[in-house]
């Protein structure tokens, strides 16, 4: 269910293209947060962003492990994600969101992002967050 809130649709392999699609990122206009358990290095949760080519907007992601939500992880790396996108000077960043998404979209609207249904998909919000202020 994770994966089908995060990829809008369920998988039960990801290919190696994708893998490294979700892994190498290009520094000049992406970023990626991680947190990583302390006690045994495993993953834990990523925030990341893309940059439009003009570098003004971003479209961010998150992702947190099944096992380590409701203990505001998922907070922490959206907080880190738009702390750093204000410090590289972008004017927003945006999503897409299930609709069944609800925890996502409830952390969206409690930071201040602008949530509107999709006009063309009632089962999708479009989330932005204006951070030139």
């Amino acid at each position: 269910d994770d994966i089908r809130m995060r990829l809008f649709s369920p998988r039960q392999s990801v290919s190696h293209a994708f893998m490294a699609r979700l892994t190498q990122i290009d520094y000049a206009r992406e970023m990626a947060f991680v947190a990583i358990s302390p006690n045994d290095g495993q993953l834990l949760g990523v925030s990341r962003m893309i940059a439009d080519p003009d570098y003004q907007n971003a479209e961010y992601a998150v992702i947190v492990r099944s096992d380590c939500k409701g203990r505001g992880l998922g907070w922490a790396l959206m907080q880190k994600l738009i702390a750093y996108a204000k410090d590289e000077g972008l004017e927003e960043m945006y999503g897409h969101v299930l609709a069944g998404n609800v925890t996502m979209l409830k952390m969206c609207r409690e930071l201040g992002f602008t949530v509107r249904l999709d006009p063309d998909d009632a089962s999708i919000f479009w989330v932005t967050l204006d951070l030139t202020g």
